[in-house]
């Protein structure tokens, strides 16, 4: 198991990743309606599910795949509507409207369809796919409860067996059941030890522990396996504060920031170290480039106003504080720093 090599090897100081996307082709121009027509047809594929009895059916169905492969979400969504309309009973209809909606982030939705095809396709995979919406949906044992259920009827080996353990293990973390989720991991671990993943949820759960040669053997591990994985750099950023090398956390969270500027874990750890270690300037620009980003986040932008305040760019504050005050006009802590900054700058 994963622990015996971490003991092993700790004196030399680790919806929505489930499954890979479609790949994106392409685009051709086409000028001939009859020859796109052509092409599109061949790239039909045979639909073999047995209980499709109907060919109307089959053929949404087939159509749909086409779509979703070229990531045409919405017009497959209405050829899956189609095919519902004519059989809302069917799994493989209710399945790939479920993968459907999940690709559109309707998780919500996506959770509705995935319970009735749980009720209508009683088994392993239906089962998981029911916990897993109920997991991305925040609703922990619910979605715990429904992956015990559908371990009880695992009759082969899936390849969702690894996400079923790896989610357990994220739950049990949360519910601080530490040995449950060391178990759980453990088993996931036995059938992807090359998961950077896993890899990293190990480490946060080594660090919930205390163990900070464990946590720090597994985030490395990671790295090595994905350098890319920004978690991971998170991960050993974290580690290397808590051992006082600041220069080196500096550096791991720099490198996450670079690979994934939308990740907000490591722009408030880099906001808080700023203000700490005089960074300002690298903080601000961290803030700045993660609010670029993403459509809005209140809570950052009124760290951002800090920081700004702190450096002496009232201005810049005073930009960022308008563009809050247009997406929320009843903000008051915020309109609370502009009157203050108001008032002092007609003092000065």
């Amino acid at each position: 198991m994963l622990e015996n090599q971490i003991v092993q090897k700790s004196s030399e100081i680790s919806g929505d990743q489930s499954g890979p996307e479609f790949v994106q082709e392409s685009t051709k121009i086409y000028f001939d309606p009859q020859q796109a027509i052509a092409d599109f047809d061949a790239e039909l594929p045979e639909v073999k599910e047995e209980r499709i009895t109907d060919p109307r059916v089959a053929n949404f169905i087939r159509h749909a795949q086409v779509l979703m492969k070229h990531r045409e979400y919405p017009l497959a969504m209405n050829l899956l509507r189609e095919a519902s309309n004519k059989d809302s009973k069917n799994p493989a209809t209710l399945n790939m409207l479920a993968n459907c909606l999940d690709k559109m982030s309707r998780n919500s939705e996506a959770l509705i369809v995935r319970k009735t095809l749980a009720q209508v396709d009683y088994g392993f995979e239906s089962l998981h796919g029911y916990a897993t919406s109920l997991y991305k949906s925040g609703r922990d044992q619910e979605a715990l409860d429904k992956y015990f259920e559908a371990l009880a009827v695992l009759t082969d080996e899936s390849d969702t067996l690894f996400e079923t353990y790896k989610n357990m293990g994220n739950i049990f973390v949360r519910q601080g059941d530490f040995d449950g989720a060391e178990e759980y991991y453990n088993k996931a671990y036995t059938m992807n030890p090359q998961s950077d993943v896993l890899l990293v949820n190990f480490g946060t759960l080594e660090v919930q522990r205390g163990d900070y040669d464990k946590s720090l053997y597994c985030f490395r591990k990671a790295v090595e396996i994905n350098p890319e994985n920004d978690k991971a750099w998170v991960g050993l950023a974290m580690v290397h504060s808590q051992f006082g090398d600041m220069e080196l956390a500096w550096a791991n969270i720099e490198t996450a920031i670079d690979i994934n500027p939308q990740n907000r874990t490591a722009v408030h750890l880099a906001a808080n170290w700023g203000l700490r270690d005089g960074k300002l300037q690298k903080a601000i620009e961290a803030l700045q480039g993660y609010l670029a980003s993403v459509e809005e986040d209140e809570d950052m932008s009124l760290v951002l106003i800090n920081l700004l305040c702190s450096a002496g760019q009232v201005e810049q504050a005073m930009l960022e504080i308008e563009r809050v005050l247009l997406w929320n006009p009843d903000h008051k802590e915020v309109r609370n720093l502009k009157k203050k900054i108001t008032a002092s700058q007609k003092v000065a």
